[in-house]
């Protein structure tokens, strides 16, 4: 474990240190009210972004800046640059993050909320990235799509909040509080360490068949391999068929608060309601 934090510290001071010298944190803020586009060679330190009533503001993405702020019911498209210290959302915005976008790219210290109503989309080549450094909270009723793309980065969801694993992945583990929930369709889910942490009143469901779980999947070491831990594997098949691993997710026969959604005698009862919840998932 010790070899394990100073190879990630090492490589968070060493990048941390080239950052500037890439021109991506500027003193510059800016604020919209309005649509607006920020293209590729435009660098900001903070993005604000407001509705200007009954308007709503939309904005298209390409640039960089140290943090995005959004707030009523604005809407922002990331397609590529990147944001080096963090993203948050209030009200009923959204962000929706495709291609090139990306979070976090210095490594290390960076912290992402989702609050109130917010949506956040994650489509492939998008993620919230920094590794073990960077942590990404979702608050309230705030909803985190991931539709590919990586989540490399402590996923912590409070409140009544709610993630979506249709496809991508997420890498470094989750800790599910109070009323949250994670719906996992498909996609690949990781741990950094041990085994992610579920509340009594939060709820894991995991949608497929064919589930089987082992407590020794993976053995984790510290510093020797005889110095470590088990990290359990809950493998199957999602409900169109394609295979899954879920590293690190608890007992489910010790957690009746993860559910594993059909169970195989009721495939064919539920799995065209759960298919067709795919199919709209953009919508």
């Amino acid at each position: 474990m010790k070899r394990k934090l100073i190879i990630l510290w090492g490589l968070a001071a060493i990048v941390t240190l080239l950052w500037p010298a890439r021109g991506l944190a500027v003193p510059k803020d800016v604020v919209f009210y309005n649509d607006a586009v920020v293209g590729s060679s435009e660098q900001y330190r903070y993005v604000t972004v407001y509705d200007s009533p009954p308007e709503t503001t939309t904005i298209e993405f390409y640039g960089y800046a140290s943090r995005i702020d959004t707030h009523d019911s604005s809407n922002v498209n990331m397609y590529e640059g990147a944001l080096s210290y963090g993203l948050i959302t209030h009200d009923s915005s959204s962000i929706n993050i495709y291609n090139c976008g990306s979070f976090g790219e210095n490594f290390g210290g960076y912290e992402f909320n989702l609050n109130n109503s917010s949506v956040v989309n994650v489509y492939e080549g998008g993620g919230f990235y920094g590794g073990s450094g960077s942590l990404l909270y979702l608050y309230d009723v705030s909803t985190l799509n991931l539709d590919g793309g990586v989540i490399n980065s402590f996923l912590f969801l409070n409140n009544s909040s709610t993630v979506n694993l249709y496809d991508g992945q997420i890498l470094i583990g989750f800790a599910l509080k109070d009323g949250s929930t994670l719906n996992a369709f498909g996609g690949h889910i990781d741990t950094f360490w041990a085994n992610s942490s579920i509340q009594p009143m939060a709820n894991l469901n995991i949608y497929g068949y064919d589930f089987e779980y082992e407590t020794e999947g993976r053995w984790e070491y510290v510093d020797e391999p005889s110095d470590g831990w088990w990290v359990s594997k809950l493998s199957g098949y999602t409900l169109n068929g394609e295979p899954f691993t879920y590293w690190g997710i608890p007992d489910p026969a010790t957690h009746p608060n993860i559910n594993l959604i059909p169970e195989p005698g009721t495939i064919l009862l539920l799995g065209l309601g759960v298919l067709g919840v795919l199919r709209d998932r953009r919508n």
